[in-house]
């Protein structure tokens, strides 16, 4: 007897859309983080300790008013995955950040063109998860973009803002890992913990004397737009999808930056940046739009 075949499973492939939708979106997000600090005139630490605090005090509103279990203690309350990937996401914040300060946006997003490949290989490796031939593909011609992009433009100058900005793409390789690796946790908490905890190590170095209104407010937008709309969007994201497709998709975040600065501050971005962000734009709509898992 001859049977139908079995029907696509629509609340799965609803599930990936969707996905890819909340990290799409949360790149965009994060697209901003070089723009404000072209707008404030707060130094480096300054920025990362209101940027910080406002921030994850905006994440931790949010938590407290939709806490079902009515417990203020269980704010603070995390298992020994949270508390690491609170700190790593504390040090992949302030590194990220700090690296606009030392070298232009383009330079930085460039750098973290890596993370594709850093999430495959420590995917691989750490939760001996599959490797389809569609990703290999399209992450190596994520590193050809990167490639073209930054070819002629490192120098001294910006090696802290590079370094910084490498650093800062291992760990949210990392923390994308222990997101797969510990699906229990509490993604939330990891938020606004790891931003205070980044506004605990910025305090002592800050100057909060000369910080003004106007500074105040672009910076609570800084936190609210990048930490508690970023990270949340992302952090629901990344439950739905690959890891890998993940860290493909969030490569959109790569041409917006430097077109963002370019349009408001003339920050300028040479043909051979925009070829390279027109092939990792490429290879994310791709892979996106063949991916069958």
């Amino acid at each position: 007897m001859l049977t139908a075949p079995k029907p696509p499973d629509q609340g799965a492939r609803a599930n990936l859309w969707l996905g890819i939708l909340l990290i799409a979106l949360a790149a965009l997000s994060w697209s901003t983080a070089g723009l404000f600090p072209r707008i404030v005139s707060t130094d480096v630490f300054t920025t990362l300790f209101w940027r910080s605090t406002l921030g994850g005090a905006s994440v931790l509103l949010a938590q407290a008013v939709f806490n079902k279990r009515g417990e203020w203690s269980s704010l603070w309350r995390l298992t020994r995955a949270e508390w690491l990937m609170s700190i790593a996401s504390s040090g992949a914040m302030v590194c990220f950040i700090a690296a606009f300060f030392f070298t232009s946006v383009a330079d930085v997003v460039f750098i973290y063109s890596a993370f594709p490949i850093l999430t495959l290989l420590l995917s691989a490796l750490l939760l001996r998860t599959a490797v389809g031939r569609m990703d290999v593909l399209c992450t190596l011609t994520v590193i050809i973009g990167m490639g073209v992009i930054v070819w002629g433009q490192t120098s001294l100058h910006s090696l802290l803002g590079a370094g910084l900005s490498l650093t800062a793409t291992l760990l949210f390789a990392l923390i994308t890992i222990g997101i797969k690796r510990y699906p229990q946790a509490e993604m939330v908490k990891v938020t606004y913990v790891g931003a205070f905890i980044a506004a605990l190590a910025m305090a002592p170095f800050s100057n909060f004397g000369t910080t003004s209104t106007h500074d105040l407010l672009w910076l609570w937008l800084y936190g609210f737009l990048n930490v508690a709309v970023g990270f949340g969007l992302y952090l629901l994201g990344v439950r739905r999808i690959k890891a890998v497709l993940a860290s493909l998709v969030c490569m959109i975040e790569i041409p917006l930056a430097p077109l963002w600065v370019y349009a408001l501050f003339g920050e300028q971005v040479s043909q051979q940046s925009l070829l390279g962000g027109g092939v990792i734009v490429s290879a994310v709509l791709v892979n996106v739009a063949l991916h069958r898992h």
